[in-house]
């Protein structure tokens, strides 16, 4: 079983929704990352077969906008009922996993997401090297 990866979720073309895709831009060549875009369950096999994946995808818990939060699988709601291929969150995929690794996602909040654009907002902007910083401590 390899060590640790990064998989970065998020729209590169939906403004802050990219924020995965920045971060993944600019992290070493030395860490096992992967830009997973809006793969949902295609983005399994990045869990697959490792210890931990850091997960890095712009959030919505109603902080303050450019908030940088840390969180483990144990501080995400399971996934509730049926699993529908509508709505498929991180719960979802890593309840599909047979033998899922140890999961920590960090991101930082968003506000109102703008389509047709590939810029991060000032905040969001501004949240990217703390983010750089967490993950690159989080590979070891």
């Amino acid at each position: 079983m390899s060590g640790t990866r990064v998989v970065c979720f998020g729209n590169p073309w939906h403004g802050d929704d990219g924020f995965g895709h920045h971060v993944f831009r600019r992290l070493p060549g030395r860490i096992a990352a992967f830009d997973a875009g809006t793969a949902g369950l295609n983005a399994l096999s990045y869990f697959e077969g490792c210890a931990k994946v850091v997960v890095v995808d712009a959030m919505r818990t109603g902080a303050r906008v450019g908030t940088v939060h840390r969180l483990v699988a144990s501080d995400l709601e399971p996934p509730g009922g049926e699993l529908s291929l509508h709505d498929l969150g991180l719960t979802s995929l890593i309840a599909a996993l047979r033998e899922p690794p140890d999961v920590v996602v960090i991101g930082a909040e968003v506000g109102e997401l703008r389509t047709f654009t590939d810029r991060l907002s000032p905040p969001l902007a501004a949240a990217v090297p703390t983010v750089l910083d967490l993950v690159v401590r989080e590979c070891g």
